[in-house]
């Protein structure tokens, strides 16, 4: 943005392409998290700087820690079993990563569980591996090489690599485990954001965050949420004018003029 101040302008809203550059504070991920437990049933803990938000089956966690932040991932999401079980699958959230992005990995997450808790947990009928996307090649490269396939947007700065466990590839964050990786890193910046994902993570989950990184269209956000000022180099933002204003309302004794011809009365058979 060009400037802090019209940055705080809440009622006003920008386009900003790429989508994978357009990023976002952890802050506005703790706030994103806070409105996402008041208008669920999940439940919330708080200890330290770190807070919890449990699902109502008591088998999904999304941890946020505030104190993480730029050691690693910030925002934790992990399923298991039963409360006491060990984890079987993990969503890492680590620096800057687009509202937009955190916002769906959330809504898809809750609207899945609340349909069908075991689908969530299990992947059950799920095919590995398979994901049905959109690519615009206009926007990305499709590569498959050395173990590791995915797609890398024209300008270099992001990428969605999937590699399978059985992969001669070198671990990805040194996690075996990691079979799916979201991540932007300019070269003038170098590490902006990265989502991981490990086996047995729901296809349904992936393809929505997938799903969003590889919309070539613009983001529409609102001020309220500003971009960090060292992004903005690199994007570009279009400003949207405000909504017209409606016409004000007539008071009921004035309208338009009556028609100089007389009414007529409707034929019928």
């Amino acid at each position: 943005m060009p400037n802090d101040h019209d940055q705080d302008r809440p009622q006003e809203e920008i386009l900003i392409s790429p989508r994978y550059l357009a990023a976002s504070l952890p802050t506005d991920h703790q706030q994103l998290l806070d409105a996402f437990v008041e208008e669920t049933a999940w439940s919330p803990h708080t200890d330290t700087s770190t807070f919890t938000v449990t699902s109502p089956c008591r088998r999904v966690t999304i941890r946020h820690d505030q104190s993480a932040v730029g050691r690693g991932p910030h925002m934790v999401i992990s399923a298991r079993t039963d409360e006491e079980a060990a984890e079987r699958w993990r969503a890492d959230i680590s620096g800057l990563v687009p509202i937009e992005c955190v916002a769906r990995i959330l809504g898809t997450l809750a609207s899945e569980l609340a349909t069908d808790p075991d689908q969530v947990v299990y992947s059950i009928g799920a095919e590995p591996g398979q994901l049905g996307l959109y690519v615009d090649p206009d926007s990305w490269t499709c590569f498959d090489a050395f173990g590791l396939s995915g797609f890398i947007s024209h300008d270099g700065h992001a990428s969605v690599v999937s590699r399978p466990m059985d992969s001669s590839a070198p671990p990805i964050h040194g996690d075996a485990s990691v079979t799916w990786h979201l991540a932007a890193s300019p070269e003038d910046l170098g590490h902006l954001w990265d989502i991981s994902f490990t086996d047995k993570t729901p296809p349904l989950l992936l393809h929505a965050v997938a799903a969003e990184t590889l919309n070539p269209r613009p983001t529409l956000r609102s001020t309220s949420f500003p971009l960090p000022g060292v992004v903005a180099p690199l994007v570009t933002i279009e400003r949207l004018p405000p909504p017209s204003r409606q016409p004000t309302a007539q008071p009921p004794h004035s309208g338009p003029p009556p028609s100089p011809e007389p009414k007529r009365t409707p034929k019928t058979r």
